[in-house]
C-alpha cells in the first residue's frame, strides 16, 4: 500500500516527498545504509497496528525483523549488525543519531522536517496520509504534524485515543477556550491543546483533520446501520416469540454468554399535531444511532431494534451497571433506560418483559435495572396506568397540601421529625394528620398504612 499519491504531489508541488537517504543528510546524521524509500511519518514506538508504509522506526525492533520489511529506515543511537544486515537485504534504510542526544530531541527535529516541507506538499502528504490510517495512529501522527497534544472524546466522556501529555478531563463538546480547541468529529470531539498562537496556526489542518474522523463516522455509521437491520429483524422476532433462540449465533451470542436487554426511551415531545411526531421520529431514530455507536465501541455482540418511541438493545455483558450506566449517558440528555436481570439462556421474551417494567419505573436521566425494583414497584408495574390511577384516586383523594403532609410522615419516623421537614410546629402537623385520617382511616391501624403506602408508591410510578 502507497501512502501518497505521487502523481497529485508531482502535478500539484512539482516534487517528490522526501527520501530517508535525503532526510538523514538534511538533519546530519550518520547515514549506515542509503535509501531512496519516502519518509512520510515518525513511529517513535512499535505499534503493531500501524501500517509501516513509509515509517521512519526510531527504536531497535525485537523479535521477528520481517514484518518491519516495508517501513523507510530505522534511526539508532549506535550501530546494529543484525538490523543493519536486514536493511541491507530488504533495501531499508540506517542511520545513527548521537548517543548523547535525547531521543525526544530527535524526534521533534524529525517531525519538524518531515511536516514543514512547504505547505502545499507537506498537507497534501499528511491528508493523503491520514485517510489511510487507522484512528490509533492518526492521532500519533496527526502530534507529529502539529507538535499538539490531543484526544479523541466520545459524547459520553470516554477518552477514545490521546497522543502528547494531555490533561485528566476534557471538554465533551465543541468549543474553545483558554489552550484548548475542541472540534466536532463525527462521533465525539477531536481536542488540541497548547499556546493560543500555536493553536491558531493549527487550526487549519485540525478542522480537515476533524472532518476526515467525521467522514470515517458516518461510513461506519452505514456499516453498522447494515448489520444492525438484520440483527433488528432477529430481535423483534426474538421478543414476539416468532424466530428461534439458536439464531442468536450467528450474531456471535453463543451458548452460555451472558447478556442483558435493555429499553430506552428519549425525553418525551409535547404535542399532538404532525410537528410533534415527527420529532418524536427523529428523537428515536437519534437514540438508536447513539445506542449502536456506544455498543459498538463496547466491542462486544449486539442487537438493535425499534419499537414505536423506544429502543431495544441486547449485548453480551461483563459489568451490567456500569455498562447501562454508560449506555444512557451516551443518549440524548434526559432519556431514561430500563434493563433486565443478566441471562445467559435465550428467554429473551422474559428479559423483554423486565426490562418493560424497570422503565416504567425509571425517571429522567435513570438506568434502572429490574434486579433494583422494590417488590412493591415491581407487583404495582404488573397493573396498567389506569389501574394505577384508580387506586391513586380511590385511597389518597386529598389536597396537595394534605397530600404532602402525608408523604413527610410516612417518610420519617414519627411526628417530629416529619414537622422538621415540613418546617411546621408539631401540632399543626397533628391538627393535619387528624383531617388526613377523616379521609383515608386511622393511621395506626396497618390496613390503613399498607393501602395509603400502595396509593403513594403508585403516584410517584405514574408521575415518574
Amino acid at each position: 500500500m502507497v501512502l501518497v499519491n505521487y502523481t497529485m504531489s508531482e502535478a500539484l508541488f512539482g516534487q517528490d516527498p522526501i527520501s530517508f537517504t535525503a532526510l538523514v543528510e538534511d538533519l546530519g546524521l550518520t547515514l549506515q545504509v542509503p535509501t531512496s524509500r519516502p519518509a512520510l511519518f515518525l513511529l517513535p514506538e512499535p505499534r503493531p497496528l500501524l501500517p509501516l508504509e513509509g515509517a521512519l522506526l526510531l527504536f531497535r525492533p525485537e523479535g521477528n525483523l520481517f514484518r518491519y520489511r516495508a517501513a523507510t529506515g530505522f534511526l539508532l543511537p549506535e550501530p546494529d549488525a543484525e538490523v543493519e544486515a536486514f536493511a541491507r537485504r530488504e533495501g531499508l534504510g540506517l542511520a545513527l543519531y548521537p548517543p548523547w542526544l535525547k531521543r525526544e530531541e530527535v524526534e521533534k527535529a524529525l517531525a519538524l522536517r518531515l511536516f514543514a516541507l512547504g505547505p502545499g506538499l507537506a498537507l497534501a502528504s499528511l491528508v493523503d496520509l491520514l485517510l489511510k490510517l487507522p484512528d490509533r495512529p492518526f492521532l500519533g501522527v496527526l502530534h507529529q504534524a502539529t507538535g499538539l497534544p490531543l484526544a479523541r472524546v466520545a459524547p459520553w466522556g470516554e477518552v477514545l485515543g490521546f497522543a502528547g501529555p494531555v490533561p485528566p478531563r476534557h471538554p465533551e463538546a465543541p468549543g474553545e477556550g483558554r489552550g484548548w480547541l475542541a472540534l466536532e468529529a463525527g462521533e465525539g470531539v477531536l481536542v488540541a491543546y497548547g499556546e493560543e498562537g500555536a493553536l491558531r496556526r493549527a487550526r487549519g489542518l485540525l478542522e480537515v483533520a476533524a472532518r476526515l474522523l467525521k467522514v470515517r463516522a458516518l461510513e461506519r455509521s452505514l456499516e453498522r446501520m447494515r448489520e444492525e437491520s438484520l440483527g433488528a429483524a432477529l430481535l423483534e422476532g426474538l421478543i414476539l416469540g416468532e424466530a428461534e433462540a439458536e439464531r442468536l449465533f450467528a450474531f456471535g451470542f453463543a451458548e452460555g454468554v451472558e447478556w442483558v436487554l435493555a429499553l430506552a426511551e428519549p425525553p418525551e415531545v409535547p404535542g399532538r399535531h404532525r410537528l410533534a411526531e415527527e420529532r418524536r421520529r427523529e428523537a428515536t431514530l437519534e437514540l438508536r444511532r447513539q445506542a449502536g455507536a456506544y455498543l459498538d465501541r463496547l466491542g462486544v455482540p449486539y442487537l438493535l431494534a425499534t419499537r414505536g418511541n423506544r429502543v431495544a438493545a441486547m449485548w453480551q455483558v461483563h459489568s451490567p451497571k456500569k455498562e447501562a450506566e454508560g449506555l444512557l449517558k451516551a443518549l440524548i440528555p434526559g432519556s431514561r433506560l430500563g434493563y433486565s436481570a443478566v441471562h445467559a439462556d435465550r428467554a429473551v421474551q422474559e428479559a423483554y418483559r423486565e426490562a418493560l417494567i424497570a422503565l416504567k419505573a425509571a425517571r429522567a436521566g435513570e438506568a434502572l435495572s429490574f434486579t433494583g425494583l422494590d417488590p412493591v414497584a415491581f407487583v404495582l408495574l404488573q397493573q396498567s396506568p389506569e389501574d394505577l390511577k384508580a387506586l391513586v384516586e380511590r385511597y389518597l383523594p386529598l389536597p396537595p397540601k394534605l397530600l404532602k403532609t402525608l408523604e413527610a410522615y410516612m417518610a420519617s419516623g414519627g411526628v417530629e421529625e416529619a414537622a422538621n421537614r415540613l418546617h411546621v410546629h408539631p401540632n399543626t402537623l397533628r391538627y393535619r394528620l387528624r383531617r388526613i385520617e377523616a379521609v383515608v382511616g386511622p393511621l395506626g391501624q396497618p390496613e390503613t398504612l399498607a393501602r395509603v403506602h400502595l396509593a403513594l408508591r403508585a403516584r410517584d410510578l405514574l408521575l415518574g
